[in-house]
């Protein structure tokens, strides 16, 4: 199986590329409940547009309300799983990890001296139940952490041990200590 890992050569700093796991029951099963799902809202929307004397809309706003969450959930999982990846770079004293969706996505970043630990490490159940959540929907987390300002920080999400291990490995050279 190839590493879903690759470190990019920079002549900027260091910069390695984690591709989301690929799930192919996922990337399958999901289109087909976003069609149905989607199928459902638009039910609903013109249930509202045009009421029946009977049309409980303070239930169907509610539901809306719902739709549309599940329907963005259901797209961001799908995107996350068929083109998503975690960039790591080492750079002008700061690390930054950005979680990208097709060039899109958040970057957070560190100053390398506040950077302590890094190390492979399981994921740990949290007092947070949204921390959980996120870890268990594969969208949060990851099995690379380290310590910095006080708290610790993840990557790496979906890495087997192995995986993290090297990852590490590459990443340890570029940060002090």
């Amino acid at each position: 199986m190839k590493s879903r890992i690759q470190q990019i050569p920079s002549a900027y700093g260091t910069e390695i590329q984690i591709r989301a796991k690929r799930e192919w029951g996922s990337l399958i099963s999901l289109p087909i409940f976003i069609v149905f799902w989607t199928f459902g809202g638009a039910m609903v929307v013109k249930w509202l547009l045009h009421p029946q004397p009977s049309t409980p809309r303070p239930f169907l706003r509610f539901w809306l309300l719902a739709w549309v969450l599940g329907e963005v959930w259901a797209l961001y999982s799908w995107l996350w799983t068929a083109f998503g990846r975690e960039i790591v770079q080492v750079r002008e004293g700061q690390l930054a990890i950005k979680r990208d969706i097709l060039g899109y996505g958040r970057t957070r970043r560190f100053p390398v001296g506040s950077v302590a630990n890094l190390r492979a490490s399981g994921i740990f159940p949290t007092n947070s139940y949204w921390s959980d959540y996120l870890t268990y929907m594969r969208l949060g987390g990851g099995t690379v952490a380290f310590d910095s300002q006080g708290t610790t920080r993840r990557f790496g999400i979906q890495l087997t041990e192995p995986e993290a291990q090297e990852l590490v490995r590459q990443l340890r050279p570029h940060l002090p200590g």
